[in-house]
């Protein structure tokens, strides 16, 4: 299984940050806001279960 990090995420959020720029709606702009925190969130989560794992692997 091959984990997400954050230099993966990188073009997610810069995709995201080029349509939150076009968006003509709050509500849009919100929603790729939200997205992204999302996005930066669950690649955090996902970093530090594989060290965890990692970690009891060699414990």
């Amino acid at each position: 299984m091959r984990v997400t990090t954050m230099n993966d995420t990188n073009w997610i959020v810069q995709a995201t940050d080029q349509l939150r720029a076009h968006a003509t709606t709050y509500q849009d702009q919100a929603f790729y806001l939200a997205l992204q925190d999302l996005l930066i969130e669950q690649t955090k989560r996902l970093e530090q279960a594989q060290g965890e794992l990692d970690g009891r692997a060699w414990g």
